[in-house]
């Protein structure tokens, strides 16, 4: 009788212990889940892209469970499952950073020609705003989009000290922030706007090129980081098809461990140097 009593007793604890896991679980998914689906609605803004982010939430949760189960189903080793989850796990950061790059890239390829129209415009006696109202009318690519935002915000009721800071912060940019610095002084000690910005036209369009220059003389040096980054995980991936049983020690062993830690560690601190010695700031 006392032994049914102390069975029941760790049978109801063990369901609550249960429930009560469960349930701290599934709030602690559900917050994680909101935090996720907000963040990702916010960078979808910033980009002027709109789209159901919990619906897109949902499927990047499937995605990271799937995938690795998927890929234990079929037969592969747990290290190609580890290795199909950290991909799932990173490309939407990566597509969202891209993304975003390609944006900036986009505005400042745009600005110099949008500057020099805003300054013609105001020679001809328009004010800076109207100029930029002008120009937005013109421009339908992300720096029209940018501007428009502006605008808005100035009808609003924001002063333009503010709309210029937040087009600073969304588009984060070198060549945007001398724009605003540039309206920034010239609204608070005066002077001739009009001349600042052509000569700012000029001067982003000459760096571009530079930029451009660099890029193509560098190119070969980022294409080589990358083959020889690449190079060791393609062959072992080689040799995982062609001799599977050969390779198995390499993921059943502690010095199989071993060596494929210092590989990564090596790769990562190689690609990090050539990067450094490639990438040419101007």
């Amino acid at each position: 009788m006392i032994l049914m009593f102390i069975m029941t007793l760790v049978f109801v604890s063990l369901v609550l212990v249960g429930y009560v896991l469960m349930s701290s679980s599934t709030e602690a998914f559900e917050t994680h889940s909101q935090s996720l689906a907000s963040s990702t609605e916010s960078k979808l803004r910033g980009l002027f892209l709109f789209a159901d982010t919990r619906r897109l939430v949902v499927f990047y949760v499937i995605a990271l469970v799937g995938v690795p189960v998927s890929l234990l189903v079929f037969g592969q080793g747990i290290i190609i499952a580890l290795i199909g989850l950290a991909v799932v796990a990173v490309t939407p950061r990566l597509l969202l950073k891209q993304l975003a790059k390609r944006r900036r890239t986009h505005i400042n390829e745009a600005l110099p020609d949008a500057l020099a129209q805003i300054a013609g415009a105001m020679r001809v006696g328009s004010t800076f705003t109207s100029a930029m109202q002008s120009m937005v009318e013109e421009e339908t690519g992300p720096l029209g989009q940018e501007f428009g935002l502006l605008l808005r915000e100035q009808r609003l009721g924001s002063r333009l000290e503010e709309a210029l800071d937040n087009l600073g912060e969304r588009v984060q940019s070198e060549e945007m922030d001398l724009v605003i610095s540039a309206a920034l002084i010239s609204q608070e000690v005066g002077g001739n706007l009009a001349e600042i910005l052509q000569r700012l036209s000029v001067t982003i369009r000459r760096k571009l090129e530079m930029e451009g220059k660099v890029r193509a003389l560098t190119s070969q040096g980022v294409l080589q980081g990358r083959v020889v980054t690449a190079l060791p995980f393609l062959i072992m991936f080689a040799l995982l098809a062609i001799e599977k049983e050969a390779m198995q020690p390499i993921f059943s062993s502690l010095l199989g461990w071993c060596f494929l830690a210092v590989m990564i560690v090596m790769q990562i601190v190689g690609s990090i140097m050539i990067n450094k010695i490639v990438k040419i700031e101007i």
